[in-house]
C-alpha cells in the first residue's frame, strides 16, 4: 500500500473563500523536505485545475497547508490530524520506512510477528543504506550565471 496524504489549503480571496483539497503521493523516504514543500503548490494547484500564473495561485503559495488525511501501512499515534504540514513531514520522515520494511517483509514471505528481529535488521540495513545514499544537491538558480 503506497503512503497517500490529502492537503488542504484555505483562503479568502476577493471576499470568497477558497479550498483546495489534494491526495499527494509519498515517496518511501524525502530526501529535501524544503524541495517537497516547494512543489507541492504547484501539486496541489495541478489537481484543482487552478492556473499557475494567478493572484490565487500566489496566495495558496504563501498559505499554510495541513494534512487532513493519511493513508498508509503505517499505524502510529504520533499522526494526530489535521496537522501542519512541516510538522505532519518531520514525524514521517521517522516513520515513513516502516511501511515500505513491512512490505520487503512481507514480499519474502518473513513471518515478523515471530522475529521481530527481522524488522529490527531491515530498519539496520535501510539506516545503513541512506547514510551513504549520494545526496542530490539542486541546481541554483541565479540570474547572473
Amino acid at each position: 500500500m503506497e503512503s497517500v496524504i490529502t492537503v488542504r489549503s484555505v483562503f479568502d480571496f476577493r471576499g470568497e473563500t477558497f479550498c483546495y483539497e489534494s491526495d499527494i503521493a509519498l515517496p518511501p523516504s524525502i530526501d529535501d523536505i524544503d524541495l517537497f514543500l516547494e512543489q507541492l503548490p504547484n501539486r496541489v494547484a495541478k489537481q484543482n485545475q487552478l492556473d499557475v500564473i494567478s493572484y490565487k495561485f500566489e496566495i495558496l503559495q504563501s498559505t499554510d497547508m495541513e494534512v487532513i488525511r493519511f493513508q498508509s501501512r503505517i499505524d502510529s499515534n504520533e499522526v494526530n490530524l489535521p496537522m501542519h504540514i512541516e510538522a505532519f513531514l518531520e514525524i514521517y520522515q521517522e516513520i515513513g520506512p516502516d511501511a515500505y520494511l513491512l512490505t520487503i517483509a512481507e514480499n519474502h514471505q518473513l513471518n515478523v510477528d515471530e522475529n521481530p528481529q527481522i524488522i529490527q535488521a531491515l530498519k539496520e540495513a535501510y539506516q545503513l543504506g541512506n547514510a551513504y545514499k549520494s545526496k542530490k544537491r539542486r541546481p541554483t538558480n541565479h540570474g547572473w550565471w
